[in-house]
């Protein structure tokens, strides 16, 4: 394998492997660990991830193909918005034909396509929405162990950290206020002073989750290149590799952060029937997310990133319902 992507011939030899045979294929956009291949093949549409070899798995974590294999061969049965996973390197053993140089995976493609942001128009149709919601509910129903980035194997579900607050730091990198580092000393003291008090009040009631409430398997990253969208329907939802474990309201909250909360509110009417119980969800959600903003902030300024401003619009949007809800 060369520096960057994979080789058709490797791919190829990847479908072979899983028991396919591959008719043509195209590269699709690479991701932080793993490029990635659309190939048609004698069984239907299928992606190849392959690990980068471009990047020292120093500099990042190596792909959880594993992992996302052991969300999707439990989740697939029970919803095909999920893709039906094919093979893995370690599945296939001593048939490897990268003779463990890089790790690789195939599943079978989404219909649908994801929805670039247009002008005055939602990411997600609401229909789209409460179909993901529904989704997000079964993969919350899984059984699961631990906290924290998923233990990268196939037999079970298990978050690599021993508690809920070492699981939240594994995932946000200095998460106020789980690291104990003085809100003063976060980037948003400098970029947005004003929210310091309202934060503050909230310090109590977010580490009260270190000790209350459920923890479930979530998808951890449900950006819009994630959610592919079938006309005004939910075409499928990829990529569990940044799969952890924690409370269900910190998906809802990484999902309003990209999507906003009225979609939220939407998307909640198809994870939960109770009506009830979907206020309980968002009150939670309203809170933890929080904890979202203030870590996306840090990455915005420590990286000179140009969505800095939307991570700040989203704190000051979500600030007085966190508290409010609170009180």
């Amino acid at each position: 394998m060369t520096a960057g992507d994979p080789a058709a011939i490797d791919v190829a030899a990847i479908v072979r492997a899983s028991g396919l045979e591959p008719l043509a294929s195209a590269p699709l956009a690479g991701g932080v660990t793993s490029h990635a291949w659309r190939v048609e093949t004698s069984g239907g549409p299928v992606v190849v991830r392959v690990e980068r070899a471009d990047r020292p798995r120093a500099e990042a974590d190596a792909p959880r193909f594993e992992a996302q294999a052991a969300i999707l061969e439990r989740l697939h049965p029970l919803d095909p918005h999920v893709p039906a996973p094919i093979a893995t390197n370690r599945s296939v053993g001593d048939r490897d034909p990268l003779s463990g140089r890089a790790a690789w995976s195939v599943d079978g493609a989404m219909a649908g396509a994801p929805r670039a942001r247009g002008p005055g128009e939602a990411e997600l149709p609401p229909a789209a929405a409460r179909e993901l919601g529904a989704l997000l509910a079964r993969l919350h129903a899984l059984p699961c162990t631990g906290y924290g980035m998923l233990d990268d194997r196939r037999d079970a579900l298990a978050g690599t950290a021993g508690d809920f607050v070492a699981g939240m730091l594994a995932r946000y990198r200095d998460a106020w206020p789980y690291s104990g580092a003085p809100l003063v000393a976060h980037p948003v003291a400098r970029v947005a002073p004003h929210t310091l008090g309202a934060l503050s009040a909230l310090r109590d009631p977010l580490l009260r989750y270190a000790t209350a409430g459920r923890v479930t398997v979530l998808h951890g990253d449900l950006h819009e290149g994630n959610v592919f969208i079938d006309g005004e329907r939910l075409g499928g939802l990829i990529d569990f590799g940044s799969a952890w474990v924690a409370p269900p309201a910190c998906e809802l909250a990484s999902f309003a952060a990209f999507y906003g909360w009225p979609l939220t509110r939407a998307l909640l009417e198809g994870y939960e029937a109770s009506g009830v119980m979907r206020e309980v969800r968002l009150a939670e959600a309203y809170q933890l997310a929080i904890v979202v903003a203030l870590h996306r902030i840090r990455r915005a300024v420590e990286e000179s990133h140009p969505l800095r401003q939307r991570w700040l619009d989203f704190l000051e949007v979500t600030l007085p319902l966190a508290t409010r809800r609170d009180a």
